[in-house]
């Protein structure tokens, strides 16, 4: 979308180069790796146009920045400015940000290995985020609050009730009063800086060591259960040749609290609401986003459902 202001951008920071590789689309950006002296070394990042964006990439930046000082490999800026492109209907940030090596796993693929490195690297994260100064950046709690408000008036409507029933047989109980009494126990823990995105697209691995943390879009201040959880939310979907018992020992225990430098409180109820909180949400989202027709298809969704289903949040009509 953006590949013919890419020459101009990067004579904007001053940058020399060899070759502007293929796009690389993300949710929110547009990657263009840019080759310098036969060597990938450099990327211009266009951020999607939406309301808050700049406040976003400048907190993303901080964290990360703040993050690889501490030695992990999270993505950090090469320079400091940032290019903003501006039309009648739109605002475009462009930053330019150090080239990472390795590539992201495709999610039949991850491994035991994979697993325990990613419970690894979010203990270390968590423990390098620890002393992060979190003034000023949104709460996880409230945001979460939020979005069990958006799936509740949601899941209310009518409309939406009957689509389910007759497209996909379901119907959906949610317990607010469950939810919300988690939320309020949890405001009384130790509150830090968290990813709130730290899933298969954005880490990246040479083998299966993680050579790359991405897009801290998402980050908020809260307990690290928060972070656990959507994190063991998403394995329990992707990771269909593992057992939920497998990738929970393989994610919490091998990889986060034996090979990491950071240690969970005791956690099992609570940490499994959350789970529960995140795997309903992303089930609301397939369904704002998706034909019902062509859920059926997905395998994601297929598979979150079926969890749903095993949980009791969902239920055959």
């Amino acid at each position: 979308m953006y590949e013919r202001f890419v020459p101009a951008a990067l004579g904007y920071f001053g940058v020399p180069y060899d070759d502007i590789l293929p796009v690389q689309k993300g949710y929110r950006n547009e990657i263009y790796p840019i080759v310098q002296s036969g060597k990938t070394q450099l990327q211009l990042t266009f951020y999607k146009s939406e309301e808050g964006i700049k406040e976003r990439i400048e907190r993303a930046d901080t964290v990360a920045n703040w993050a690889a000082t501490k030695g992990l490999p999270a993505r950090t800026g090469a320079d400091e400015r940032t290019l903003v492109l501006t039309s009648p209907n739109r605002t475009v940030y462009v930053g330019l940000y150090h080239y990472l090596p390795g590539a992201t796993i495709p999610w039949e693929a991850y491994t035991k290995e994979h697993i325990k490195q990613l419970g690894k690297y979010m203990s270390d994260l968590h423990a390098a985020l620890a002393s992060f100064d979190t003034t000023g950046h949104p709460s996880v709690i409230d945001e979460s609050i939020d979005l069990l408000e958006r799936m509740v008036r949601y899941f209310d409507s009518h409309d939406v009730q009957e689509a389910m029933r007759q497209k996909l047989n379901v119907s959906v109980t949610i317990d607010t009063k469950i939810f919300l009494a988690t939320f309020r126990k949890l405001r009384q823990l130790p509150a830090q800086q968290l990813h709130m995105d730290f899933v298969r697209g954005n880490v990246l691995f040479e083998g299966t060591e993680v050579t790359g943390i991405l897009d801290f879009e998402k980050t908020a201040q809260g307990p690290v259960f928060f972070d656990v959880a959507r994190t063991l939310a998403f394995l329990l979907v992707d990771c269909k040749y593992k057992t939920p018992s497998q990738v929970r020992k393989y994610f919490l225990v091998s990889g986060y609290e034996k090979r990491g430098a950071a240690q969970l409180p005791s956690y099992s109820a609570t940490l499994e609401i959350l789970v529960q909180f995140f795997l309903l949400h992303d089930f609301y989202k397939f369904l704002r986003h998706t034909p019902y027709e062509s859920l059926k298809q997905n395998e994601h969704f297929q598979r979150t459902l079926s969890i749903l289903l095993e949980e009791h949040v969902l239920h055959y009509t």
